[in-house]
C-alpha cells in the first residue's frame, strides 16, 4: 500500500498531514509503535522544512509512503533552500545550549533507518524507513530514544 500527499510548508498543515498518515496506517496491519514512531518522524522533518527550508516563503511539501515487511518507507521532498541533516553531529545535544529545539534531527536519526538525503534538480529529498517493531534500547540506562531516563 502506498500514500502520497502534498501540502503547504505551514506549520499548521503538520496536523492535517498527520491525520492523514494516522488513517492510512489504521487502514493496514501496522505494530502499534510505527503510528507514535512515524508520527513524531514527520512532524520533525515537516517542521524543519516549513521553518528553515522555506522559511518566510510558502512552499510545497511532498510525502511518498509505502509499506514494505513491518516498517514504512518515506520519501520527503521539497524545493527549499539545500540542506543536509546527515552532515549533522550524530551527538545528542547539549540541553544547558539549547534555547529552542535541537533535538529534532537527533529524534529522526534515531527514529529511522537507511536515512538518505539527495539535491536533484534544485529539490531536497530525504528517505528513510521507519521500523515497525521498536529498536532495542542503546544500554540499560537509557531508552530507545536513546534519551538518558529520568
Amino acid at each position: 500500500m502506498k500514500l502520497v500527499l502534498e501540502t503547504e510548508s505551514s506549520l499548521l498543515k503538520i496536523r492535517e498531514v498527520l491525520e492523514a498518515v494516522d488513517v492510512f496506517l489504521k487502514q493496514n496491519p501496522t505494530h502499534p509503535q510505527l503510528h507514535d514512531d512515524l508520527a513524531l518522524v514527520l512532524a520533525e522533518v515537516f517542521s524543519n522544512i516549513a521553518r528553515h527550508a522555506y522559511g518566510h516563503d510558502q512552499g510545497i511539501i511532498r510525502l511518498h509512503l509505502s509499506l514494505v515487511g513491518d516498517g514504512v518507507e518515506c520519501m520527503v521532498s521539497d524545493y527549499g533552500i539545500e540542506f543536509n541533516p546527515l552532515a549533522l553531529d550524530d551527538m545528542l545535544p547539549d540541553p544547558d545550549a539549547l534555547c529552542e529545539g535541537g533535538y529534532g534531527w537527533f529524534l529522526i536519526k534515531t527514529l529511522t533507518r537507511d536515512l538518505h538525503y539527495s539535491r536533484e534538480q534544485d529539490k531536497n529529498i530525504l528517505q528513510f524507513l521507519v521500523a515497525g517493531t521498536p529498536m532495542a534500547p542503546v544500554d540499560s540506562g537509557t531508552i530507545a530514544t536513546g534519551l538518558p531516563q529520568v
